[in-house]
């Protein structure tokens, strides 16, 4: 949509802006190969991407060495944030999100269970929430992991059962499903202790197969939208018929094309002026709220917030 609108408009400098998509399929690999192809055929000089980390990561010293803007607006490994000159993401670092869900869990907590699907992002948000504990006295008594696509994960629930955690964090990574089904077998093999979880768990996906056992459930995840968010998001309906999957990324990928769209503006179709241009932003005024880029890309914002979710709704959470 953003895209289309910026066209619609006059493009850039009257000429439109022509997009080349190749899919990265959420790993190393696949990103590889579609980097390669975009910088080494297509000639690009601005990739937007990639959506997973574990995409990012990869192509990022391609992109460096290279010398092309990579911009994501959803990866969040904390590695990225010394990935390369050349890289920028408008959606914050799991190591701010993490300290943020750590921070409320130790007002409370002294022994905490986690179970964190087997991807970059997870492991990532897992490494730095165990770091806020250890630093802070807490002990983790269940650290497990998972790969997503298994259905069943009693095996794994049951560990937790048998730990003396008293509170149980859950860490999906690709799959919300996934999440929403791990809180519904914890909670029929009778874990019956508090369950805060990543953002993926109020999700669509995550809310119809946890079903009931959703309600109460703590979650970190964006705070609410903007106005001009909310336009976009009824626009978005409108025009596809469903809802975002996920709010922030909706509002992080429509910034970014605006973002690129007044750098290109500016300064042309320069990667190296691109990349001066994106660390020169004081203020960026974009549907998400106001931000702009640290001096190694990050995005500087307030964004997340604590929630706790009832019939599906979030509400402000609090102890």
């Amino acid at each position: 949509m953003a895209v289309d609108d910026i066209n619609k408009s006059g493009g850039i400098n009257g000429q439109s802006i022509e997009m080349i998509y190749e899919d990265g399929k959420c790993n190393g690999k696949d990103a590889t190969t579609a980097v390669q192809k975009l910088i080494n055929i297509d000639k690009v000089k601005v990739i937007l991407g990639g959506t997973c980390s574990a995409e990012t990561l990869a192509v990022a010293p391609i992109v460096e060495q290279n010398k092309i803007i990579l911009f994501s607006s959803f990866s969040s490994n904390p590695a990225i944030t010394n990935a390369g000159d050349y890289i920028f993401r408008n959606s914050p670092s799991d190591s701010d999100v993490a300290k943020l869900d750590a921070e409320v869990i130790i007002k409370k907590y002294k022994k905490v269970a986690i179970m964190s699907e087997n991807t970059d992002y997870s492991l990532g948000v897992r490494d730095v929430m165990k770091k806020v504990f250890s630093e802070k006295g807490i002990s983790v008594v269940a650290d497990e992991t998972y790969n997503g696509a298994i259905p069943d994960f009693r095996t794994v629930l049951s560990k937790i059962k048998a730990s003396d955690a008293e509170m149980f964090y859950i860490n999906p990574g690709t799959s919300a499903k996934a999440g929403g089904i791990i809180v519904k077998q914890a909670r029929e093999l009778g874990i019956k202790i508090p369950i805060h979880g990543n953002f993926s768990l109020g999700t669509p996906d995550a809310l119809s197969t946890g079903g009931q056992y959703m309600n109460g459930i703590v979650i970190s995840d964006s705070t609410d939208p903007t106005n001009a968010l909310k336009d976009l998001l009824k626009r978005y309906k409108n025009n596809f018929g469903k809802d975002v999957v996920q709010n922030f990324l909706a509002g992080a990928a429509w910034d970014r094309a605006y973002i690129i769209r007044d750098a290109l503006t500016k300064v042309g179709y320069d990667s190296g002026k691109i990349k001066d241009y994106l660390y020169g932003i004081k203020n960026y005024n974009g549907v998400l709220g106001n931000y702009h880029f640290d001096s190694n890309g990050d995005v500087v914002g307030n964004f997340f917030s604590e929630f706790t979710l009832q019939n599906g709704n979030r509400v402000p959470f609090q102890y």
